[in-house]
């Protein structure tokens, strides 16, 4: 569920593993937005992404798994373990929200990430009617396609968890968790499996897959952001070495999304002179630290020419994202940069 294992993967597996999401990652956001000839309002942004067009980053291929068949088994250091069908899944209360994921390899202004309205039920309730033991340490998480990951007993029991099975209206494609997955908001998306099967509750700390070859273990989402609109211009490798550029007339709304774990965002600000001086922007949307925050800055230059944009989020607890963050195996959460030529000056 994230893009690269670093040194551990050969190069044979990066290409399957993540072949997509770099590629997407280049690409601007926007782009699997309607795209509009003539500037779009800033508010035809944040909306669900169709399902199509959702990122895709897996541990390994798409499983093939039959719902009538499917079990959800919660079980280990429990007083009474649950072996739940898809049909009991689906009789239970549901809940409807909207969700923001992200992988832990996308970059500023990448486009491994994607927002979706998801119909589910809440985990908490079935972990406490389960009864779990004081000894217990870790929650196990398993799913059909073999991928592995751990959490601590307080984290799988925090109220926000819950467990979708329709993805905008329908039932969850198969290469997005059919027939359920795991959401723990404000984690990246190798901590939330797709394709759940089992849940088991362990006495000791548990190495996942992805954490066993480097990556974070508490995998809690950095700060992150990147551009709406205007749509940079030129191929992937233009836009990985910050070289795109959008020839644009202004003035015009600059507009993008920031996203951060649960303390959520609590501003954005955009520089027009290469991170020289820096503007608040305005926020459109910002209604949960699970949902991406949808923001426009107003760009109104004086004279035609080149221009560095650049946004800065921030998040609740105050952490701002710095000039450049490289890749550790905690996220990235260096600023976006957007190359602008204005062409005339309104």
């Amino acid at each position: 569920m994230k893009m690269l294992a670093r040194s551990a993967l050969t190069r044979r597996k990066f290409l399957k593993f993540a072949g997509t999401t770099i590629a997407m990652a280049g690409l601007p956001l926007g782009a699997r937005m309607a795209h509009a000839k003539d500037a779009p309002s800033p508010a035809s942004f944040g909306g669900p992404t169709p399902n199509a067009n959702f990122y895709v980053t897996s541990y390994g291929s798409t499983p093939r798994v039959d719902a009538a068949r499917w079990h959800l088994k919660i079980h280990g250091l429990v007083n009474q373990g649950l072996t739940l069908t898809y049909d009991d899944i689906k009789r239970l209360p549901p809940i409807k929200q909207s969700l923001t994921l992200e992988c832990i390899s996308n970059p500023p202004d990448g486009s491994a990430i994607s927002n979706a309205e998801w119909t589910g039920v809440k985990l908490k309730p079935l972990l406490d009617g389960a009864g779990v033991k004081r000894a217990a340490v870790y929650a196990v998480m398993r799913g059909a396609d073999g991928y592995y990951t751990g959490v601590p007993i307080d984290e799988i029991m925090r109220a926000e968890n819950w467990m979708p099975y329709l993805m905008n209206g329908v039932p969850l494609p198969p290469a997005h968790g059919y027939p359920l997955r795991l959401f723990i908001p404000g984690k990246y998306g190798m901590k939330q499996p797709k394709w759940i099967t089992e849940i088991e509750f362990v006495d000791h700390e548990f190495t996942g897959y992805w954490e066993a070859r480097g990556w974070s273990n508490e995998a809690w989402r950095k700060v992150n952001s990147g551009f709406f609109y205007p749509h940079p211009e030129g191929g992937i490798l233009d836009i990985l070495s910050l070289s795109a550029s959008a020839s644009v007339k202004t003035p015009l709304d600059v507009t993008g999304w920031a996203l951060a774990g649960p303390s959520g965002i609590r501003r954005v600000d955009v520089s027009t002179d290469d991170a020289t001086t820096w503007h608040p922007a305005d926020l459109m949307e910002n209604r949960s630290p699970y949902v991406w925050t949808v923001w426009k800055y107003r760009f109104a230059p004086s004279k035609p020419g080149s221009y560095t944009i650049r946004a800065r989020a921030t998040d609740g607890a105050g952490t701002a994202q710095p000039n450049r963050d490289p890749q550790t195996g905690f996220g990235l959460s260096g600023q976006p940069r957007m190359k602008l030529n204005v062409t005339s000056v309104g």
